[in-house]
């Protein structure tokens, strides 16, 4: 017995036959004018069918105007049914109608070409974002027909279109040839052709010329798609820049033009300090940023960070754009942890942005659309900016934890460093990922090994399978690319706290020493604010000693002899704070001094010592307070 139709099988062939009695119809008997109008087609089974079935009476134009429409019909959700028979219609169709394409190509004027690239290239984005397509639907055919094993197919059509454009390039309008190298980019092909050089150098040789007949979104188009697969061309870049810089204002290029364009530049690191400024200057004065979508703020901020270009204003206003808006709905996960990059990244701090994303991340459900460098970008801007967040940050970890073989290296490294930095001394979240900290000691750089040593070291969590004889050694190989000040000293406090507990391991003679002198090379710098405690403790008579080099290679801003006993003085000002917590860096300052050097410390936080004002005698009681306590 034969099951009956479903509705869906049963409308699906009822267009076939619509569309076969259509081209029987009219077949050979009819002109131009004749040719289905894709225009006018309500699905891709319609469309397919009638030109396969007209095929050798359409045009290029025809042809490239059925590649045109398929990308609209490839959005749905297709039913869960299957028609063997149908499918293998449906591929042979494509098969056909693909290959003769490509076989008539050189039949193609720049208007066709141009189509054609467009479409098929926005055909392979829209297939290629899915990674399992259903088998036997449209998409999953047009992956085998289109892009192929080892993507060989796709490789070839984008030649084939490249072979033809080249002797013909000159004649392309300035949309044509926009469209046509977007097209490149979006499939991501670099082409080589005849003389070795690729299809994105031909193209500059004919678009640098004929810039001024480029309109905002064919700039934007164009300066993308070099970008997308990583090719340079520092000419075009130059003059284009130039381009825009030339224009009177920039009030015709929508905010993705704007986004995209800068996103570009930073991405090759084409320098063009007067195109970030015009860009920024002509945003900032903007009444409002609404007609941004998420995206366009997030590669806007991330390509003046990336691209270095400073422009407080510029940060300021997307920032203050998000914080007023009512929710966070609208944002992927990337879109604000790469804007928190980017400003921790431009050293631009907005304490209200970061509190609102927190809130927002909170709130959650769960953290699984994050990515894991969504995840340690986030940490990593808070713990930059010096803005503290102990739920988020409690939030993360357990996610991390769950995730962490799928952290690279250098996310890893940049996770464990934001906690210490932050001072979230998470004990479990550190003993969690010691196993990838072990397995990905091999692949940190210089900066990354530092990082984990020196987190390790402020968590005070022993990981002796991390900090061995294999640890030392890559010390010793990454030494050979040379370590800069900050890794040294931080490298001495690693060993310092080796020593604190006890450790076997430890440095070379020569390497320790040189860690020793790093740390104690950086020369003091006194505040108004230490200067005025010193004051109060020798109006007690304490006699304080003044930044006070001790054994352990740490200063300490005063030491006082109380009752026969050494006693260090620290005076904490707002750097040695996130929030009301003290610093990773604090914190192992205060708890080395005191293992290693044998000396009680005590802290004068900033705000205490300020709530005093000139009261000089309410401030020689709170020192006589805190250092009977000691």
């Amino acid at each position: 017995m034969i099951d009956a139709p479903t509705y869906a099988q049963y409308q699906l062939q009822l267009n076939l036959f619509q569309s076969r009695w259509f081209s029987s119809n009219h077949r050979g008997r009819g002109t131009r004018g004749r040719v289905p109008r894709m225009s006018g087609m309500k699905s891709l089974e319609e469309a397919l069918t009638a030109t396969f079935d007209n095929l050798d009476i359409l045009s290029p134009r025809d042809v490239s105007a059925f590649w045109a429409v398929v990308p609209k019909f490839l959005g749905g959700r297709r039913p869960r049914t299957s028609n063997q028979q149908l499918e293998q219609q449906m591929f042979n169709q494509f098969d056909k109608i693909s290959t003769k394409c490509i076989q008539d190509i050189d039949q193609y004027g720049y208007r066709e070409l141009a189509t054609l690239a467009i479409s098929l290239a926005k055909i392979i984005d829209k297939i290629s974002k899915r990674k399992r397509p259903v088998k036997g639907s449209p998409r999953q055919i047009l992956q085998d027909i289109l892009i192929g094993n080892e993507s060989k197919i796709k490789q070839y059509i984008f030649r084939e279109i490249a072979s033809s454009s080249v002797p013909i390039l000159h004649e392309f309008e300035a949309r044509h040839l926009s469209n046509l190298i977007y097209a490149y980019g979006l499939a991501k092909e670099v082409v080589l052709v005849e003389d070795g050089s690729t299809f994105f150098d031909v193209f500059a040789e004919v678009a640098i010329p004929n810039l001024h007949t480029f309109n905002e979104q064919d700039l934007s188009n164009m300066l993308w798609s070099y970008a997308n697969v990583n090719v340079q061309n520092s000419q075009l870049f130059e003059q284009a820049g130039d381009y825009i810089v030339a224009m009177n204002n920039l009030d015709e290029f929508k905010p993705q033009h704007l986004s995209n364009i800068s996103w570009a530049y930073a991405t090759l690191n084409e320098q063009h300090p007067r195109l970030f400024k015009k860009v920024a200057d002509h945003i900032v004065q903007l009444d409002n940023l609404h007609e941004f979508w998420p995206q366009a703020l997030k590669d806007l901020v991330w390509a003046f960070a990336t691209a270095r270009e400073q422009h407080p204003k510029l940060f300021k206003k997307v920032a203050d754009h998000i914080v007023g808006l009512n929710s966070l709905s609208k944002f992927e996960p990337q879109h604000f942890s790469n804007t928190l990059w980017a400003l921790a990244t431009a050293e631009e701090s907005h304490p209200q942005l970061l509190e609102k994303v927190a809130d927002h991340i909170i709130s959650l459900d769960s953290l699984r659309s994050f990515n894991e460098q969504a995840l340690s970008n986030t940490v990593w801007a808070f713990a930059s900016t010096g803005v503290s967040s102990p739920q988020l940050f409690k939030k993360v970890a357990y996610e991390a934890i769950e995730r962490q073989h799928n952290f690279t290296s250098q996310g890893v490294a940049n996770f464990l460093w934001a906690y210490a930095t932050n001072g979230q001394v998470d004990e479990h979240l550190f003993s969690s990922l010691t196993p990838s900290v072990q397995a990905n000691l091999d692949e940190y750089n210089e900066q990354n090994l530092i990082n984990v040593a020196w987190a390790y070291s402020v968590a005070n969590v022993e990981a002796p399978s991390v900090f061995n004889d294999e640890f030392i050694n890559a010390c010793l190989k990454r030494e050979e690319n040379g370590f800069i000040l900050e890794h040294l000293r931080q490298l001495h406090q690693w060993q310092l706290w080796q020593d604190e507990i006890k450790s076997d391991v430890s440095l070379p003679e020569s390497l320790k020493k040189k860690c020793y002198k790093a740390f104690i090379s950086e020369d003091p710098t006194q505040s108004k604010l230490q200067d005025d405690v010193a004051s109060s403790l020798s109006s007690m008579g304490l006699q304080p000693q003044e930044e006070v080099l001790l054994k352990s290679g740490y200063r300490i801003d005063a030491v006082v002899e109380v009752d026969e006993k050494q006693i260090a003085v620290e005076v904490d000002g707002p750097s040695h704070f996130i929030g009301r917590e003290l610093t990773g860096s604090t914190i192992l300052k205060h708890r080395q001094v005191a293992a290693l050097d044998e000396m009680s410390i005590v802290s004068v936080p900033y705000w205490d010592w300020n709530k005093l004002k000139k009261d000089s005698r309410k401030k020689e009681q709170y020192l006589r307070s805190l250092l009977l306590g000691a």
